[in-house]
């Protein structure tokens, strides 16, 4: 393996799960060892001390049967019938100086003044302590105790057989954690290969989908919880990608087609009038008819730009306090010669005065954009009505006529941009003016809805927090 290959490896998140499971089992498994070390240490420790604690006994009982004599005779016999290098036992006085003892010259010089001072402080009445034999090699466990008034008594015990117990341990352990180690590493490379199965899966999804197949999914069967609940999020953001490529694709067809007729119609009156020349008069006709049709493009831009921005967020709605009422009234005064130029009755049903807290501009277009729908789709006679009223801590515009009506096919659609129903193909428009109303009542934390029968009229309501 190269070493750039190798440097790859050690970056990728296998790697480094591997690493550290198998660094958290090391960890763990010293931290037991430790702990068990500990304890074997310890319980053979205590087992010496009991066994040195049960022949401080006996010479206690000795010292009080026989007195020093028969102490030291005991001792005597000990230090011939023991090996010296194993044990030893001293009699020592209040002043710390030895009046018997054992061969001790494999076992040094024990500090005989500490050793006592620890007898006299402790309440027990003996002294327990570790020392290091001279070779430097071995330790030994001491006991010393009072056996009568200013009498003490110190015994020895060697630790070698404890400490090769607990070498072997050691030896043990540590080609133990060897192969606990080689083993973890193989555990963990198998758990973080299993985890990240589910990771692999998305990322190859993710790179067939760059590749252009925007109608794959990332498996989610058989995932673990948390691959599973990214993998459905990641679902439903490719849901909402395809369907926004899928209207802006459809956005663009609608560009390009509403776009085209005004462009045709300049291109064509631009034609005819340089084919022969003309009066003043017509070309100014066409100068008008141009002006007409560039308008109409610049008032459709800029309404797919004001829907765009708004739904992106980017331009928020200026909050002000303003009178509804008023604000309605002006709209139906504006149309009142419309209305009455079409023989349509247009009825406002307000109160006095009711304020609201909203962008003044965009409510005074979403109410234009509604009263001009009504009046264009209501026929001759008919009537439209536009209401305003506040129930249940919300305030409700509703805008009524007894026009063509709605299909129940083209209903779900009417608010998306560009769309027209059959019926409005015959009138002026490019579709945008209901998807006006919608986005700007949501940026005012409002809604708007749609009740309609064919042949029988339509109510558009709006619905505001007071």
């Amino acid at each position: 393996m190269s070493l750039k290959k190798i440097a790859k490896f050690r970056e990728s998140l296998v790697f480094r799960l591997t690493v550290l499971y198998a660094a958290a089992f090391t960890v763990l498994a010293v931290l037991g060892f430790a702990v068990i070390y500990y304890r074997l240490y310890s319980e053979a420790t205590a087992r010496m001390d009991r066994e040195l604690l049960a022949e401080v006994g006996d010479y206690a009982d000795l010292a009080t049967d026989e007195g020093f004599e028969g102490v030291r005779k005991k001792i005597l016999e000990e230090g011939e019938a023991e090996d010296p290098e194993e044990e030893f036992y001293r009699l020592i006085n209040a002043r710390g100086e030895v009046l018997v003892s054992t061969d001790m010259s494999a076992w040094g010089h024990a500090a005989l003044r500490q050793v006592l001072a620890g007898v006299k402080k402790s309440p027990s009445g003996h002294f327990f302590k570790t020392i290091h034999l001279p070779d430097g090699d071995n330790r030994a466990r001491t006991a010393t105790a009072a056996i009568g008034p200013s009498l003490f008594i110190q015994l020895g015990e060697t630790l070698e057989e404890t400490d090769e117990y607990l070498e072997i341990f050691r030896n043990l352990f540590i080609l133990l954690i060897l192969a606990l180690i080689v083993i973890s590493t193989a555990i963990g490379w198998a758990l973080a290969k299993r985890s990240l199965v589910d990771m692999e899966a998305i990322s190859k999804t993710a790179e067939e989908i760059t590749s252009g197949a925007y109608e794959r999914r990332v498996p989610i069967d058989g995932s673990l919880k948390e691959t599973r609940r990214l993998g459905i999020t990641i679902n439903i953001m490719l849901d909402r990608i395809q369907n926004l490529l899928q209207t802006m694709q459809q956005i663009n067809d609608n560009i390009a087609h509403d776009l085209r007729s005004p462009l045709a119609r300049i291109r064509g009156i631009a034609e005819m009038n340089l084919v022969k020349e003309k009066p003043i008069e017509e070309y100014r006709e066409m100068a008008i008819s141009t002006i007409e049709e560039c308008d109409a493009l610049i008032e459709m831009i800029n309404t797919m730009l004001d829907i765009t921005e708004i739904e992106a967020g980017v331009n928020t709605a200026h909050i002000e306090e303003f009178d509804i009422s008023l604000l309605v009234a002006g709209a139906c005064e504006l149309f009142d010669p419309i209305a009455a130029e079409k023989k349509i009755v247009l009825e406002s049903r307000l109160p006095e005065r009711l304020l609201f807290k909203g962008d003044q501009k965009r409510m005074q277009r979403i109410v234009t954009n509604l009263i001009e729908n009504a009046i264009k789709y209501t026929p001759v006679h008919g009537t439209v009505v536009v209401s305003v009223k506040s129930e249940n801590g919300s305030i409700i515009i509703a805008v009524e006529d007894n026009g063509a009506g709605i299909s129940d096919a083209d209903l779900p659609h009417i608010f998306k941009r560009f769309y027209r129903c059959d019926r409005s193909r015959t009138q002026g428009g490019v579709g945008l003016g209901l998807s006006l109303v919608k986005a700007y009542a949501e940026s005012m934390q409002g809604t708007v809805a749609v009740k309609s029968q064919p042949s029988r009229g339509s109510v558009f309501t709006l619905c505001f927090n007071a």
